[in-house]
């Protein structure tokens, strides 16, 4: 069984399509404190973490404030993709040695255009995610 096959949010998948989204796929490998991307960063492709932990922060009126940490099967930077802005909103490093799934952007878009149920659960995790960032912001705001 692939990684695509046992991640929960592809589930609405067939077999077949996840053969025509694995096509677009890459395995990529990050050490620990190795940023996969930095806030502002063009947004191309979306990330399945396989294994390890990823830290997700963002700089606030000039502090780098930690959001939330990505373990395996988890997926990140959906948000960028499925937004108005074409860039990343945070910066993701590795807090350990990671493996990763890189999804082509144009690939996930149309796998969610056939699958309306897919694009429901990436906006709930979008939706959290804006909700943990606005928490964070707040909490640095007032401390």
């Amino acid at each position: 069984m692939s990684l695509l096959e046992e991640v929960g949010i592809l589930e609405v998948l067939t077999d077949a399509e996840l053969e025509h989204l694995r096509l677009f796929c890459q395995e990529k490998q990050l050490t620990t404190w190795e940023v996969l991307f930095r806030d502002g960063d063009e947004a191309n492709s979306m990330y399945i973490l396989k294994r390890g932990k990823m830290a997700v922060s963002r700089f606030i009126n000039g502090v780098d404030i930690h959001l939330w940490y990505v373990s395996a099967e988890e997926i990140l930077w959906e948000m960028a993709l499925f937004s108005s802005s074409t860039n990343r909103m945070a910066t993701a490093r590795a807090v350990e040695d990671c493996t990763l799934v890189v999804i082509l952007a144009f690939s996930i878009k149309e796998m969610t255009r056939k699958h309306p149920d897919l694009m429901v659960k990436i906006q709930g995790i979008i939706k959290n995610r804006l909700i943990d960032n606005k928490v964070a912001a707040d909490k640095h705001i007032w401390s």
